[in-house]
């Protein structure tokens, strides 16, 4: 009853459960033919042959339960429906002319044999010769073997033959999409065990939800951070019972704002910083949702990902607390030298010779102050936000030319300003001012006494454009590659002795792409160098 209800898988059974049931349609069909036969006609019990092949398949049922199938030969079974010929010719030969039909009854060995999986098309050809025999046979013990009388009998064999031949062949469909089933399943067994391995190894949290922020899913690492969420002495609790805070509140997170809510609502979010639960052992997270798809295209649910960035955020609070203490380390005693030794010059007592003497460790000073802007600006590159707001880039290089004049002057080098339009530009004052003072401050660094600067501002199309030319000792072209890397010189540089950091260049083409812009640069080794800084035109 299992079987008919789905309970149970045939192949699931023992041997011997399968070879019974394999048995058992014939005999229930046998048992049928007897109360047929007693009702049709009741002398048919007094037939020898009748009762030999009731008794034979009784006795091979018999059989098929006692016999421990599972120790012979995985074909032995096969026995029972080659005998099951023997059984069904001999009842036709007796009760053929009380009911007619007997010779289907070798539909069930043959079905048997065909169906069993073990070589197909031996035992279809079998159950064909079989059913032939079964029905030939008898005419040549009678001596009513004739032509026209065994052809008479060939249908029924041929339909013997038929059903082995289609059962053969649903046989092997259904052993193959069997075989391709437990492929299948067996594949996603692996895949399964494998997704828990890689969840469990990846040094992220990971927890899955259906639409109705049920989890459906958490790997161990999950685990651990949603232990940290839960409230001192709770071993279990519901989502808003959880420690969840933003970073810098010590009010908890309302139900509606927490990752878990947001996402069941299907809002798609990244980075979102999280700090889960109180106390040193609290953990800051990043969090970031998506929602995934069921089998019919719809959101089934959402995966949430929590990365554990505690240590990273302190190392960025170490560095900015770090970047502070450095900046009014450095910058009080440099504002210091810098302002004595701007007094000391205007000293009418001073001696030429002194006065000469004060100007180069003003000098140096200036120079020693701007490395260590560039070294702190390298610093908190990208640490903090810059605030944009409208500009006018030909102003900014005509003061930065102004600014620039004395040195100039005082190394005898010409300084040549082209920026008389206006050039509106959306930017952060203190990163553009930065990088003009750059580009001019090296156009004067690396050129010769005497030497030519140009600046020129224009637009181009779309594009506030400035140029700095000079005629310096310019860059090699092995070099021009690495020239906006951080910490690189070129080798005409390090020839020269002239000081630097090689973070100048790189901090300018840092800020110039977050204003949505380029710099570029064009060079001939002893000629001089043309470096381009392109940003874009704000409309008002």
């Amino acid at each position: 009853m299992d079987i008919l209800l789905g309970h149970v898988r045939f192949h699931e059974l023992t041997l011997r459960t399968r070879v019974v049931l394999n048995q058992l349609p014939l005999n229930l069909t046998m048992l049928l033919v007897m109360v047929i036969a007693g009702v049709v006609r009741s002398d048919e019990f007094s037939e020898p042959g009748f009762l030999v092949s009731q008794a034979g398949a009784l006795l091979l049922l018999a059989s098929c339960a006692a016999v421990p199938w599972s120790r012979l030969p995985r074909w032995s079974h096969l026995v029972i429906p080659v005998l099951d010929f023997y059984v069904i010719g001999l009842l036709r030969f007796t009760s053929q002319d009380v009911l007619q039909g007997l010779a289907l009854l070798a539909a069930f060995p043959i079905i048997w044999l065909a169906g069993s999986g073990y070589r197909p098309r031996l035992m279809v050809a079998f159950g064909g010769v079989a059913s032939l025999l079964m029905v030939w046979v008898p005419h040549f013990m009678n001596g009513t073997a004739g032509p026209s009388t065994l052809a008479a009998e060939f249908l029924t064999p041929f339909m013997m033959l038929a059903i082995g031949m289609v059962t053969a062949v649903m046989a092997q469909s259904a052993k193959a999409q069997q075989r391709r089933v437990q492929e299948l399943l067996d594949r996603s067994e692996i895949r399964g065990h494998l997704l828990d391995t890689i969840l469990d190894t990846v040094d992220v949290g990971v927890g899955v939800f259906d639409t109705e922020g049920q989890l459906l899913l958490m790997n161990s690492q999950q685990r651990e951070l949603h232990a940290v969420a839960l409230p001192p002495g709770v071993e279990d609790a519901r989502e808003p019972d959880l420690l969840i805070f933003r970073d810098s509140s010590q009010q908890p997170v309302p139900t509606a704002d927490r990752p878990r809510h947001r996402a069941m609502n299907g809002e798609t979010f990244s980075h979102e910083v999280y700090r889960l639960g109180r106390g040193p052992k609290s953990r800051i997270v990043s969090v970031s949702a998506r929602a995934y798809l069921d089998a019919n295209g719809c959101r089934g649910g959402s995966v949430l990902a929590f990365s554990d960035v505690t240590e990273v955020v302190a190392a960025v609070r170490a560095r900015e607390t770090f970047v502070a203490a450095m900046s009014h380390e450095f910058r009080t005693p440099l504002t210091s030298l810098i302002g004595y030794a701007e007094l000391l010059q205007d000293d009418p007592s001073l001696s030429p010779a002194a006065r000469s003497d004060t100007q180069v460790m003003a000098r140096n000073a200036r120079h020693l102050n701007k490395m260590v802007d560039d070294i702190l600006a390298a610093a908190t590159s990208g640490a903090t936000e810059d605030y944009r707001m409208p500009l006018d880039l030909a102003r900014l290089v005509r003061e930065q030319a102004v600014a620039s004049a004395p040195e100039a002057a005082s190394r005898n080098i010409s300084l040549e300003v082209d920026a008389d339009a206006d050039l509106p530009i959306l930017g952060d004052r203190t990163g553009v001012v930065r990088v003009i003072d750059n580009l001019v401050s090296n156009a004067l660094k690396y050129s010769d006494d005497g030497g030519k600067v140009r600046l020129r501002a224009r637009q181009d199309g779309t594009w506030a454009v400035l140029s700095v030319e000079d005629e310096g000792i310019g860059i090699g072209a092995e070099d021009l590659d690495r020239v906006f890397m951080r910490f690189q010189r070129s080798s005409a540089a390090l020839r020269s002795g002239i000081p630097g950091t090689g973070l100048g260049l790189a901090l300018a083409q840092e800020v110039a792409e977050q204003h949505g812009g380029e710099l570029a640069v064009t060079s001939e080794l002893g000629v001089g160098s043309v470096f381009t800084l392109r940003l874009p035109l704000w409309q008002a």
